[in-house]
């Protein structure tokens, strides 16, 4: 009892380290879980509006973007978390200056000629688009800089260690006000019905408003002293050579991520790009507690191997696994009993034959959640070599296998795709894990003795 009272006393508190990493910790937790939810009623919302093939247009157009905003960040928002927090611990106010300068110019540089190579593709391909789909296209360009410089100002109120107030802009505000903005505009349309461009201008009027709030945030989180620093400093080869390794790791978990909704796109139609997302978005569910659990356990994961304390590292490694095991499997069930009529009541009757997918990506993030943290592990310890390897091998996977298996079965072989490259990243980092670390990856592993608060 005195352990909890002293951990609820740091929490309230926030003086010392403790404190800091718990709040931290605690909050963002929190905001990922209520991200997790926004997007899955964000989805819900857009496909009871806009219906399967309208939903597929948005879905489609929304992964072109998201894509496109890889090279514009370019993995600089870690950059410029790790940056930041060491300039202030320096007191180096003139380097801080200088990197938001540098990152902020950079992304928006890349994001415009982004924008210009986007609308003459547009012009060049416009035959093979409906004025419907272009128009969807042309507001989603808007959203490749306020995505990049968002996370760009998230990432600096993350360095200056304002965790949960660098992740509310983009992940809990953008969404909940895009939800907002939708469900006031359906109301406001008397004898009209919304259309796949008004949500996807609704998203870039959204996404505005998240980062001018948080904008704002950034203003009024600013060290004093940088504030008063009149010079500036820019190291941006050093940096520039950093981005390279940190844009593979993000870029391959976003073409994972997106490229069944691309394939589904060109190889067969919006209906089919619109069940799968709904599946997708349904599957994430599953690992909502591993997303959960790796927010807390990479710092962890990182002092322990500093420590070459493998011991505590086995069963840190093992207590994730069970944990985000055992809420993957209760979801899963519900999903396997109750799929069909979740569908149907959340999404609308047109979106039951989703059913199939969903339970084929919800049983290959179940064999994910079963590996546990070990993606986090590999990164905290050093071996992020590996898991760029990993990532590129079943990135390249899943390019091969998606067009021959969305010919042979549509969206449930778009599913079986991803899946089967999900499980072959989880087992390449089980691999890399055991043999470089010598740890047992998964909730078999042994357990000695608990974890105490000193640790």
């Amino acid at each position: 009892m005195m352990q909890i009272a002293g951990a609820i006393r740091s929490l309230r508190s926030g003086e010392g380290l403790r404190g800091q990493l718990m709040r931290g910790g605690v909050g963002s937790v929190a905001v990922k879980i209520a991200s997790t939810l926004l997007n899955v009623l964000m989805a819900i919302v857009l496909a009871r509006l806009l219906g399967v093939e309208g939903f597929g247009v948005y879905s489609f157009v929304f992964a072109v973007v998201t894509i496109m905003a890889i090279p514009a960040q370019m993995g600089l928002p870690n950059l410029v978390v790790r940056e930041t927090a060491k300039a202030q611990a320096d007191g180096r106010w003139d380097v801080m200056k200088g990197l938001w300068r540098w990152a902020s110019l950079l992304a928006l540089a890349i994001s415009l000629t982004l924008i210009v190579a986007g609308v003459l593709a547009a012009w060049v391909f416009s035959e093979r688009f409906s004025p419907t789909q272009l128009a969807v296209f042309y507001w989603g360009l808007a959203l490749v800089p306020l995505i990049a410089l968002g996370n760009l100002r998230g990432a600096a109120l993350r360095g200056l260690r304002h965790v949960v107030r660098g992740q509310l802009p983009e992940f809990v505000l953008r969404p909940a006000v895009f939800i907002v903005l939708v469900l006031t505009a359906h109301l406001g349309m008397v004898g009209r019905t919304l259309t796949a461009s008004n949500a996807m201008m609704l998203h870039a009027a959204a996404s505005l408003v998240a980062f001018a709030i948080g904008a704002a945030m950034l203003m009024r989180a600013r060290p004093a002293e940088l504030i008063t620093e009149r010079r500036e400093t820019t190291c941006w080869r050093p940096w520039l050579a950093s981005t390279l390794p940190l844009a593979m790791v993000e870029g391959m978990h976003i073409i994972n991520q997106n490229i069944g909704i691309l394939a589904l796109g060109v190889f067969a139609n919006a209906e089919h790009v619109g069940l799968f997302r709904v599946s997708l978005q349904g599957a994430t569910m599953v690992t909502i507690g591993l997303t959960a659990i790796n927010l807390v356990v990479g710092p962890h994961f990182a002092r322990f191997h500093a420590r070459q304390d493998t011991e505590r590292l086995q069963m840190l490694t093992t207590l994730s696994a069970r944990a985000a095991l055992a809420i993957a499997v209760l979801i899963t069930l519900v999903f396997i009993l109750f799929g069909r009529e979740i569908l149907r009541v959340l999404f609308g009757s047109e979106f039951e034959p989703a059913y199939p997918a969903l339970i084929i990506v919800s049983l290959a993030q179940l064999a994910n959640a079963y590996t546990g943290s070990v993606g986090s592990l590999l990164i905290m310890s050093g071996n992020e070599r590996s898991v760029i390897a990993g990532l590129i091998k079943s990135a390249s996977l899943n390019i091969i296998s998606m067009p021959i298996l969305i010919h042979l079965w549509g969206v449930n072989g778009a599913a079986l795709s991803m899946s089967i490259a999900i499980i072959y990243l989880n087992a390449n980092f089980i691999f890399s894990a055991s043999k470089k670390l010598k740890i047992t990856i998964g909730p078999l592993g042994k357990r000695t003795r608990h974890l105490s608060e000193r640790e």
